[in-house]
């Protein structure tokens, strides 16, 4: 079957606009309460989306069952957010980069007992290579690093974030029911950020907002309309359209595009320490978007547009 090109372009779109993002969310995070720019992104994508629905004619307000439907949708990443703020407060970044890379391989492993679909042989070494690839990035080609990760009680919950995130694309893709995916990433969205609203609503009182700065709102206009809005729309996408796997497998060419964005920053990193990282996680996703074919819901549903 052949690859779907489009599905793959969205993906790496969406790579590119998360790599971005990652400067960006240190320098705000370093003024504002990571949690707090999480509700902002959140709510301000949320009205963008309200906006353009109603603009478009197309606002409706989803059954009781469809909230919810959207709630599952929005709970793994939301999982992975708090998980990876609660984890940062004991462990290093580095730990958390190299834990990071196993999402790829969790969502393999999720995808074939829900989709009740084996992983063929070319996939498994295509995930195990691109985990290889990413960990010698990560470690800049000293793997023997790998040895200082321990299974400290932070990095315990970070790595539950971490099946969390292996959930979203098979959320997203196993309860899809074919309505638009503007509507779908706006309701997504919105019960995202009413989930976060209750979460941290003793946070978001205490915050000086006349405090916060020209130049972090503006960071957090990028991070909302771009790595939040944007990103969304393109990921739910991709994950209707392709396996779980393959969308998961792009997790890969994170550190490889953070590599270029620190490159454009005037952080340049020792090609041969990075080389063979940069390669593999090539080849991987070579092999990824070649060999795997989109898997379809075996559910009516899944295929006949719904309200719910």
């Amino acid at each position: 079957m052949k690859p779907n090109y489009l599905a793959h372009l969205k993906l790496l779109a969406f790579t590119a606009l998360i790599s971005l993002s990652f400067p960006i969310g240190s320098y705000i995070t370093a003024e504002l309460n990571p949690l707090v720019v999480t509700w902002m992104r959140y709510l301000l994508a949320s009205l963008l989306f309200i906006a353009l629905l109603v603009c478009k004619g197309q606002f409706r307000l989803p059954t009781l069952k469809g909230l919810g439907r959207y709630t599952l949708i929005c709970l793994p990443s939301l999982t992975y957010f708090v998980t990876m703020f609660i984890a940062l407060r004991d462990t290093s970044a580095l730990d958390t980069s190299a834990l990071y890379t196993t999402v790829p391989l969790m969502s393999a492993i999720l995808a074939a007992i829900v989709f009740k679909r084996s992983t063929s042989l070319s996939i498994s070494f295509a995930l195990m290579g691109g985990m290889l690839g990413a960990g010698l990035i990560i470690f800049r080609g000293d793997l023997s690093a790998v040895a200082s990760i321990s299974l400290t009680s932070s990095n315990k919950i970070y790595l539950f974030g971490c099946f969390a995130m292996a959930l979203n694309p098979i959320a997203a893709k196993a309860l899809y029911r074919g309505e638009s995916f503007i509507s779908m990433t706006c309701w997504t969205l919105i019960c995202a950020t009413a989930l976060l609203t209750l979460g941290t609503g003793t946070t978001l009182l205490a915050t000086d907002w006349n405090a916060i700065s020209s130049e972090v709102w503006l960071g957090i206009a990028y991070l909302a309309v771009f790595a939040t809005a944007l990103s969304f729309f393109l990921f739910q996408q991709a994950c209707v359209a392709l396996t779980p796997v393959q969308v998961s497998a792009y997790t890969y060419l994170i550190p490889v595009m953070v590599l270029v964005v620190n490159h454009a920053n005037g952080h340049t990193e020792s090609w041969s320490q990075v080389s063979y990282g940069v390669v593999a996680v090539i080849l991987a996703m070579a092999v990824m978007i070649r060999s795997s074919s989109p898997v379809s819901v075996n559910s009516p549903s899944a295929a006949t547009p719904n309200k719910n």
